[in-house]
């Protein structure tokens, strides 16, 4: 059994990310790294605009679905989507409800995309 961290195969598109190893090498962990740093602030900027400014979390849902979704992070990218399109129906409630899953699936990206740039 190997000593290097799991990636959860749920979360992660892992044909994409090697695909984008193949073609970047070593930047590749910069990017995801510059991602990482960065994905507090754009959950947290989907849910500044929960009260009430659905164009807020429109643009912001909208960012975070491509950034996602550009690194393999499939799950969170779908996720963003969801969010993205109740917004733009300018439902709110419905963006409320699904402000805890896109933090927990911001939370499971984050330790799968760890895991796959510390994969030796």
């Amino acid at each position: 059994m190997s000593s290097s961290p799991s990636v959860n195969l749920a979360v992660l598109d892992l044909v994409a990310l090697d695909d984008l190893k193949d073609m970047l090498s070593d930047a590749l962990g910069e990017i995801i790294q510059s991602f990482l740093d960065g994905l507090d602030g754009e959950v947290a900027a989907v849910g500044q605009g929960l009260d009430g400014d659905a164009a807020a979390v429109r643009a912001a849902a909208h960012s975070l679905k491509g950034s996602s979704g550009n690194l393999g992070a499939k799950a969170l990218s779908q996720l963003a989507s969801d969010m993205e399109k109740h917004a733009l129906a300018g439902d709110l409630a419905a963006c409320r409800a699904l402000m805890p899953d896109l933090a927990h699936g911001a939370a499971l990206a984050r330790t799968a995309l760890s895991a796959y740039i510390s994969r030796p």
